[in-house]
């Protein structure tokens, strides 16, 4: 397997990421145009109050800056260490796909006990994948 393969699941996380925050900014944009909210707001979102939805998206946003750094950090290491494996391929994309789940469960229904759900299956996805890189860490150092 080509070592390079553990890249695309992060590359994949990033446009997920970048297509949250490009959805953010422009319903920012919208509500200030419409006057839902003042430009002032987001000065030191203090003065006054957003709608819902924008505050759900702000939300949305920050859990990308959460648990995915640890994802891209275990992608390098997977990648620098050289345990690119089926499996820590298949733990990277199944972070991804949860994450994606992820994203339309909280974006959508925003049904709390599932999108729980999602975010334990991330995990131990998270966790597989770091359990990769240690398996060869140690490997290497026996």
């Amino acid at each position: 397997m080509e070592p390079q393969v553990i890249l695309f699941p992060s590359v994949a996380m990033f446009l997920l990421t970048f297509g949250v925050i490009v959805r953010m900014g422009l319903a920012r944009y919208l509500a200030i145009q419409s006057g839902a909210v003042s430009i002032k707001f987001f000065r030191t979102y203090d003065e006054g109050e957003q709608p819902a939805r924008l505050h759900l998206l702000s939300r949305h946003v920050q859990n990308h800056f959460e648990v995915p750094p640890l994802f891209h950090l275990g992608v390098i290491m997977a990648f620098v260490v050289g345990a690119v494996s089926l499996a820590s391929v298949a733990f990277a994309w199944l972070f991804f796909g949860v994450r994606c789940f992820h994203t339309y469960i909280h974006l959508g229904s925003n049904d709390v006990s599932v999108r729980f759900f999602t975010f334990i299956t991330s995990l131990a996805a998270l966790a597989g994948l770091w359990g990769c890189v240690l398996f060869e860490l140690f490997q290497q150092t026996a």
